[in-house]
C-alpha cells in the first residue's frame, strides 16, 4: 500500500505553508497524496463483467489518487459497482473525471494502460491486464447464491429470526468489549449489552428499508413481471433467478437502496434509546451491507414511500413491526409507533454524510460486528442457508 498516515505534525506543517504562502493547494496536495485509488486493467468490459458474474474478483494496484487524476486524462475510465449482483446490474460504469473520488475501485482497458510486474502500473499504449483472483468463501457465497423471490415482509422476518441466533453467538464478545475496553462490570454492562445487541437487530430489521421507495419497487416488479410474469400484488425484496442472458439483458438496473438505511434506523434507534453516539455507529454499518462507500447522505425527496394499490409501504412496515416485536405495553406501543413516524419522515428529508469510526474509536469494534450481522442474515435468508459458525 502506498497510504500515508497523516499526522497531527504534518497537518499542522501543510496549513502553516498553507497559510504564509496563501495557497489553499499545498493542503490539497497532501491529501491527495495521502488518499488512494484501486485500479484495475481488463482487456475487455464485457468479457470482465462475465467473470465477475462467475465469482472471481479483480486483482487491483494502489495508485496514489493525484497521480491516478493526472494520467487518466483522455482514458475511457469504468467505476467497479460493488453492488452489482447477478440480476441485470452492470458492474462497470463509464465514470466522468468529476466523479472519480478516493478510496474507489477503477477499471482501465489494456489498450490505454497496462501492468507490469517489475514496473507496476503503466498509463500509455497497450499493456498487460492485472487479472483475476477467487473470491473469499463468504463473498463468493453472496454473489454466486442465485436466492429466491422475496416479498419485502419475508425477507425482513426472515431477517429478524436469523439475527438472534447470530446475536447470540456475538454475546460474549460484546460482553467482553464492554467490560475491557468501556469499563463496565455488574447490571450495567449486561443491561448496556442487552441495549447494544437489540439496536443491532433493529438494524438488520429496517437494513432494506429503502427498498420501500416508490422508485425502486417499480423497476423491480417490472423486472420480475420479465422474469416470472408474476403481478405485483405485494411489496418485493428480492426478484426471482434470472433464467438466461437474454432476459437479463431486458432488465433494468434499480437505484442504490441501502443508504436509505442510515437516517431511518438513527432517528429510530434514538427516539426508542436516546441521543447516543454508539446508535449513530450501528445505522452508518446497516446502511453500508452492500457497500463500505455509502456516506449516510441522502437528498430530501429522494426517497418516496411506495404505494401497491390500497396499501402503502408504511402500512407494511407498521404491520410488521408489530408482528416481529409480538405484545407491547399500550406506552411502548405508543412510542414504537412514534418512533416509526419520526423514523418515516427522516428517510424522506434530506440527510448529511456521517464517517465511520477509526481504528482507534472505542465503537469501531461495534460498527464492524453490525456490518457484519446485517450482512450475514442478508446472506442467509436469501440463500436460506447457514452461514456464520455453521
Amino acid at each position: 500500500m502506498n497510504k500515508k498516515v497523516l499526522t497531527p505534525s504534518d497537518a499542522l506543517a501543510a496549513y502553516e505553508r498553507a497559510f504564509r504562502l496563501g495557497s489553499p493547494w499545498e493542503v490539497e496536495k497532501l491529501l491527495r497524496e495521502m488518499l488512494n485509488v484501486q485500479v484495475a486493467v481488463v482487456d475487455d468490459k464485457e468479457r470482465a463483467e462475465a467473470q465477475l458474474r462467475e465469482g472471481k474478483r479483480l486483482k487491483t494496484v494502489s495508485v496514489p489518487y493525484g497521480v491516478f487524476l493526472d494520467k487518466i486524462k483522455g482514458k475511457k475510465v469504468y467505476l467497479l459497482d460493488p453492488t452489482a449482483q447477478k440480476g441485470g446490474k452492470a458492474f462497470l460504469d463509464e465514470a466522468v473525471d468529476d466523479d472519480i473520488a478516493p478510496n474507489r475501485t477503477y477499471v482501465l482497458l489494456a489498450s490505454e494502460a497496462g501492468y507490469h510486474p517489475q514496473k507496476g502500473l503503466t498509463f500509455e499504449g497497450q499493456g498487460q491486464p492485472t487479472g483475476f483472483e477467487d473470491m473469499p468463501d463468504a463473498e463468493n457465497r453472496e454473489k454466486r447464491t442465485e436466492g429466491k423471490f422475496q416479498t419485502w415482509s419475508e425477507h425482513t422476518q426472515g431477517v429478524w429470526e436469523r439475527s438472534q441466533r447470530i446475536v447470540d453467538l456475538y454475546r460474549p464478545f460484546v460482553e467482553c468489549w464492554a467490560e475491557k475496553v468501556l469499563g463496565l462490570e455488574d447490571t450495567r454492562k449486561t443491561d448496556f449489552v442487552d441495549t447494544v445487541l437489540w439496536a443491532m437487530r433493529a438494524a438488520v430489521l429496517f437494513h432494506d428499508i429503502g427498498k420501500l421507495n416508490q422508485n425502486w419497487q417499480d423497476i423491480v416488479w417490472e423486472n420480475e413481471q420479465k422474469i416470472s410474469n408474476q403481478h405485483n400484488t405485494d411489496f418485493i425484496a428480492r426478484t426471482s433467478p434470472v433464467p438466461d442472458e437474454q432476459i437479463r439483458s431486458q432488465l433494468q438496473k434499480p437505484r442504490y437502496h441501502a443508504h436509505f438505511a442510515y437516517p431511518f434506523v438513527k432517528t429510530f434507534l434514538r427516539k426508542i434509546l436516546g441521543d447516543y453516539r454508539f446508535l449513530d455507529t450501528i445505522a452508518l454499518a446497516a446502511a453500508r451491507h452492500h457497500s463500505l462507500e455509502v456516506s449516510g447522505a441522502i437528498k430530501a425527496n429522494e426517497f418516496q414511500w411506495a404505494q401497491l394499490g390500497n396499501q402503502s409501504a408504511q402500512e407494511c412496515l407498521n404491520q410488521l413491526v408489530q408482528t416481529v416485536l409480538g405484545s407491547l405495553s399500550d406506552e411502548e406501543s405508543r412510542r414504537l409507533e412514534e418512533a416509526l413516524q419520526e423514523a418515516s419522515n427522516a428517510v424522506t428529508q434530506s440527510s448529511q454524510a456521517d464517517e465511520p469510526p477509526g481504528p482507534t474509536d472505542d465503537f469501531y469494534f461495534l460498527y464492524c460486528l453490525t456490518n457484519r450481522l446485517v450482512k450475514v442474515c442478508d446472506w442467509e435468508d436469501a440463500g436460506d442457508t447457514q452461514i456464520e459458525l455453521r
